[in-house]
């Protein structure tokens, strides 16, 4: 064998061991990051055992950095039994996560918690948790979470309703989506006009008289003209959006033009 050839193989060999020590010790980091990480769940779940709420609420936020990672399911046992706590922080602590996570394990407690929980906050974050997951199984407890006596619970219900992934839900649920561009709440009508994905007739007779009315908030304003893009614009609401080219507000202008440039492209057809 040539000189030349033995000293490619010598090259070829060097490099192959090279490979090897770096997978090996990249193998011993591996294992040496996992027992860490065990550790790590293992002593928040004996710190969980704690009588002390606060340690109790340490513990599950230590664990969350774990949420979306390949020891998730190493911590959802943890999590879930953290949405039983005697204390409301610590289930609003274990939803947060929950949202994060959409463990599919989690989504039946998820909508216990939502309709059954006495604290208004949890029952929040429950609905909060719950729309992350789009799941039209979901839609009579988004339903039954209109009727809450807190607002902030109304709202995140609705939202989660008509964030359900599902093209017909808000075609079903128009009424009720009508009765919330109309409710007296704020927040509730920002929710429902904000999250429309529909056109029909009825809703656009809503956009134009919330247009229209030289009394509407800002917030709601601005979100009526988001949503009237792409209906065919009567002659009166036209009108009243050329006037608002000259709005206070750049953003009420920039929108106003939008809708009525995309009128305009809407009778060229």
């Amino acid at each position: 064998m040539s000189r030349n050839k033995i000293k490619l193989l010598f090259i070829h060999l060097t490099l192959i061991v090279s490979v090897l020590l770096m997978l090996r010790c990249s193998s011993n980091n591996q294992f040496t990051e996992d027992i860490a990480i065990q550790k790590d769940i293992t002593e928040a779940v004996n710190n969980y055992n704690s009588e002390d709420w606060q340690i109790r609420l340490k513990s599950v936020k230590s664990i969350s950095k774990y949420s979306n990672t390949v020891y998730a399911k190493n911590s959802l046992l943890l999590i879930l039994k953290a949405t039983d706590d005697s204390h409301s922080k610590v289930r609003i602590e274990a939803l947060k996560i929950l949202k994060d996570m959409k463990a599919p394990a989690a989504e039946e407690k998820i909508g216990s918690m939502a309709l059954g929980d006495e604290n208004s906050n949890v029952r929040f974050f429950a609905f909060s948790a719950l729309e992350e997951y789009g799941n039209i199984t979901n839609e009579d407890i988004f339903i039954n979470g209109l009727d809450d006596t807190d607002w902030l619970v109304r709202e995140a219900a609705l939202r989660g309703l008509m964030k359900i992934k599902d093209p017909e839900i808000q075609v079903k649920y128009l009424e009720v989506i009508l009765n919330a561009i109309n409710d007296p709440n704020i927040s509730i009508k920002l929710t429902a006009i904000s999250n429309l994905n529909i056109k029909d007739p009825l809703i656009y007779k809503e956009l134009t008289e919330i247009i229209n009315d030289k009394k509407s908030g800002l917030s709601v304003l601005k979100a009526a003209l988001e949503k009237i893009k792409g209906y065919k614009i009567d002659s009166k609401t036209k009108k009243r959006i050329i006037e608002l080219l000259t709005h206070r507000d750049k953003n009420v202008r920039l929108l106003s033009l939008q809708a009525l440039k995309q009128d305009e492209l809407k009778s060229d057809l």
